[in-house]
């Protein structure tokens, strides 16, 4: 059983990672920001489509769909105009990153029609503090370490997105990120709702 005062500790810990990750923001226009996104070489940080919350969510083993907490009917047609609007906007998107749980893989397959699991998208509260916090520097790395002409999306939860970039975002929201040698740049977000 874990304490409240190693939680804290470890919530701490995660946000004077992203201070320090982080080093100046700015907000454009939602155009803007795709004009961004079409130029390549930014990070797409998305949390899943939205989902029916129910009790439980988010303690299932990934990959066992009947007993996760999958896309509503709302989220199956939320990632399906997530993907229309980046062909819409001719956003050229490369890999696609998702915590292995079943709504994130979905949202990815929906939107982008392919979606890569990768551990270390997991959400914070189902491993270790310490295996968290490692997550969380994997993520960073994975993020400061894209360049090239398409865009990387990576899908997760809003837990690891708050630890990344220090901003909530809400189901099916991103955050465009500029990598910027040893840090990033928020440079906008986007939300489409269904």
């Amino acid at each position: 059983m874990r304490s409240n005062s190693h939680s804290l500790v470890s919530t701490f810990v995660y946000c004077v990672v992203a201070l320090l990750t982080v080093s100046s923001r700015s907000s454009l226009t939602d155009e803007n920001v795709w004009a961004a996104l079409q130029a390549g070489g930014k990070v797409v940080l998305m949390r899943h489509a939205h989902v029916d919350v129910r009790e439980g969510m988010g303690r299932h083993e990934p990959s066992n769909c009947a007993a996760e907490v999958n896309l509503s009917s709302r989220g199956i047609e939320q990632a399906r105009r997530i993907g229309e609007a980046f062909r819409e906007h001719g956003v050229p998107v490369s890999e696609v990153l998702a915590s292995p749980y079943c709504r994130n893989m979905d949202t990815g397959r929906l939107a982008f029609g392919r979606a890569t699991a990768v551990q270390f998208l997991m959400p914070p509260g189902v491993v270790s503090d310490g295996q968290a916090a490692l997550n969380n520097e994997r993520a960073v790395q994975t993020i400061l370490e894209h360049s090239g002409p398409s865009n990387e999306v990576i899908i997760t939860h809003d837990g690891n997105i708050l630890g990344i970039a220090l901003e909530w975002v809400a189901p099916g929201e991103f955050l465009v990120l500029k990598p910027n040698g040893s840090d990033f740049i928020v440079i906008g977000r986007v939300r489409i709702d269904p």
